[in-house]
């Protein structure tokens, strides 16, 4: 262990995470209670509510900032992450202006919702670039192949059971339409996109991976709520399920305070684990389930659903097309005396070429 690491994980960094811990939960519990009260009134509140979201946002956004600079590994995934947040706190600060400032009910859509909606691009790329056991191509495209099979899996499902409903019952234009099922669907998406990383991730991803898991499912809760408000028109500032905001920004600084000490070190076994392989088939079973289900109750299938389940079966496919490719190339490759151990096809690209001490 070296001195830098040795500095990334003293009694200092550690001190900082139980500290950053309390006051994330601390400041997680008086924003629900002072919502739920509604303390100095409707208008206090909802200052609170709208000025704690935005604030909430950018100190994630600054806390994975210094994770880009300090932490040994996956400096560009809190870059991707620090960019998503910021961006999420532009869209807030817009909203904050048009109920604080201008004190009129924010339209919908809005500006506000150009924020909210670029925030999460980011943060799915800030998510595919993740340090994991491979490194290689293969690797990287495999995890984007489990991240749609799960998130087409959970959107199957999500269409047949909510979204579906929900689209059908709007009476707005084809734009109010789209963004309303864009915050469900978005959060299906980078659930999906944590859990498979998870799922491959070294044990010692695991705490800030989780970390921002628990984000991502704080804002799914925050966001469905906030689709379901505005369909029924029924939103306002001062929502104890805001919540969400402010907890799942506060829970993503932790998962960067929590990286910046993980040591760069890198010393796990690269084999893919049971976990790894399964996890992405274990939604397929929801399709089915769900499916059954539909024509058990003697309801048909929508064009919409029997589109996504052709999608799902050619991800299927091509998964298991890169899967026994790159298993034969890396037997080639083990037998080749020449060749480097253990290599596959997709082992030569620019991540693989870089020295590891």
């Amino acid at each position: 262990m070296g001195p830098h690491e040795s500095l990334m994980t003293g009694p200092a960094t550690r001190r900082r995470l139980v500290i950053g811990s309390a006051l994330a939960g601390f400041t997680s519990l008086l924003f629900l209670l002072w919502i739920v009260v509604g303390i100095g009134g409707a208008r206090v509140t909802d200052g609170v509510d709208d000025l704690g979201e935005l604030l909430a946002a950018l100190c994630a956004g600054v806390v994975c900032g210094v994770a880009a600079r300090r932490a040994p590994i996956g400096r560009s995934s809190w870059a991707l992450l620090s960019a998503s947040s910021f961006a999420w706190g532009v869209g807030e600060a817009l909203w904050s202006y048009y109920d604080l400032v201008r004190g009129v009910q924010v339209p919908f859509p809005s500006l506000a919702d150009v924020g909210f909606l670029a925030s999460v691009p980011l943060a799915c790329a800030g998510l595919l670039l993740f340090p994991g056991h491979g490194r290689g191509a293969a690797h990287r495209i495999q995890s984007l192949l489990d991240g749609c099979i799960i998130a087409t899996s959970l959107l199957f499902a999500s269409w047949a059971t909510v979204l579906g409903p929900l689209y059908r019952s709007h009476h707005g234009g084809t734009l109010k339409q789209a963004i309303s099922l864009a915050y469900p669907m978005s959060d299906v998406v980078m659930v999906s996109l944590v859990v498979i990383l998870i799922a491959r991730a070294g044990r010692r991803y695991w705490a800030s991976l989780g970390l921002v898991m628990a984000g991502v499912i704080a804002f799914a809760a925050a966001d469905s709520s906030f689709s379901y408000l505005t369909e029924v028109n029924n939103y306002g500032s001062g929502n104890f399920l805001d919540t969400g905001w402010v907890a799942g920004y506060l829970l993503i600084g932790l998962g960067a305070l929590w990286a910046m000490t993980t040591p760069s070190e890198v010393g796990e076994p690269s084999e893919t684990s049971t976990a790894s392989l399964v996890a992405p088939y274990a939604p397929v079973l929801i399709v089915l389930a769900v499916t059954s289900v539909q024509l058990l109750r003697g309801r048909q299938i929508e064009p919409v659903s029997w589109i996504m389940a052709f999608v799902l079966v050619l991800l299927v496919l091509a998964r298991e097309v890169l899967r026994l490719w790159d298993q034969a190339a890396a037997a080639r490759l083990n037998s080749d005396p020449i060749g480097p151990p253990g290599g596959s096809m997709f082992a030569h690209g620019a991540d693989a070429a870089i020295p590891r001490r």
